[in-house]
């Protein structure tokens, strides 16, 4: 009978022993599952896509990774997992520069006053427009950029995308931007080369709001449609890329795409296109679809922090990527795909 008491209460023990580790694996966050950025074979450029594949630990990763400096541009940083590595990274002699929007250093998640006692931090002093940007560049090397801004509604719940880009060429451009901005000097104007930029048989271009026009720079590339143009936009006002649109959807180019529902205004080009009879949809995500992504005759992707605004081409600090490559393409068709069946039509 003692014997049989004596087993019951090792099981017990056991049984509160595997929950307690249980437990305490994801509360102190050994969980957090880092994921490695893996570039494809000849490929120095992949895409990540949240919410599925969260995107946060892949940008810590990097981090984590990085030997010699990080340069992080974004509009919001809100994610305590970003911030400890960004501080870590610094204390382990990692030169470490974050550079954000002076509203959102406000906002009650911002990790703003985390990053700031490390004097690892400025924040913009123009309250007429965004710093936009969210983008970061390890070791002047890895450019990693696209619609994610470091929260948790970004990483779990809001569509978004990401490209990363190991290329020193690329990132040269965008430590140009990061210059500016870290010294205060927004209306300056910088040395962009608007060259191609070849990575490894494809092409990107940069482009940044104020020194150039990154509007213009998307009209031009629409107009080079043969077969096809599909998008996917968070908002979308600008009458000079609804009507190249209209143009190349007169001239029987098919034109698709999804906008975010919450955006609908009467400034929004959702309803104009769709007089038109082109398919157009509103997302499925109940949360944001906060992508601003065109992909081009599936050849070529143009993706950004760029709203197609007037304010984002004019006032705002944003940058836009114009990237010739049918595998990367088809990784954007596929997220495009995926949204679509979800999309609404109204």
């Amino acid at each position: 009978m003692d014997y049989r008491r004596m087993q019951s209460r090792d099981w017990r023990r056991l049984f509160l022993l595997i929950l307690f580790l249980f437990s305490l694996f994801f509360l102190c966050g050994c969980g957090e599952n880092l994921q490695p950025v893996v570039f494809p074979p000849k490929e120095p450029y992949v895409a990540y896509f949240s919410p599925q594949d969260s995107l946060y630990p892949h940008l810590v990763y990097l981090i984590q990774e990085a030997k010699e400096s990080v340069y992080a541009a974004f509009y919001k940083i809100e994610l305590k997992e970003v911030s400890r590595a960004l501080i870590e990274a610094h204390k382990r002699g990692v030169k470490v520069r974050v550079f954000t929007d002076d509203m959102t250093s406000w906002d009650k998640e911002s990790q703003f006053g985390e990053l700031n006692e490390f004097h690892l931090i400025k924040k913009d002093k123009d309250p007429e427009s965004l710093m936009h940007h969210k983008f970061c560049l390890i070791d002047e090397e890895i450019v990693w950029t696209g619609s994610f801004n470091p929260t948790s509604k970004g990483s779990f719940k809001e569509n978004n995308n990401v490209v990363v880009i190991k290329s020193r060429t690329l990132a040269t451009e965008f430590m140009k931007e990061f210059e500016k901005l870290w010294e205060g000097k927004p209306s300056s104007p910088a040395n962009f080369s608007h060259s191609q930029i070849s990575l490894n048989g494809a092409q990107a271009e940069a482009y940044f709001s104020l020194y150039d026009n990154p509007e213009e720079a998307i009209v031009k590339e629409l107009e080079k449609a043969k077969e096809s143009i599909h998008f996917a936009l968070f908002t979308f006002t600008s009458p000079e890329i609804a009507h190249a649109l209209i143009h190349k959807f007169a001239e029987n180019v098919e034109v698709k795409g999804i906008m975010e529902k919450e955006q609908d205004s009467s400034f929004s080009q959702y309803r104009s296109l769709k007089k038109l009879r082109m398919s157009i949809k509103e997302d499925g995500n109940f949360y944001f679809m906060h992508h601003k992504f065109f992909i081009i005759d599936k050849n070529i992707v143009i993706t950004r922090s760029f709203n197609p605004t007037w304010r984002a081409n004019y006032q705002n600090r944003e940058n836009l990527l114009i990237i010739q490559s049918s595998s990367l393409a088809a990784q954007y068709e596929e997220e495009f795909t995926r949204l679509w069946k979800e999309a609404i039509n109204r």
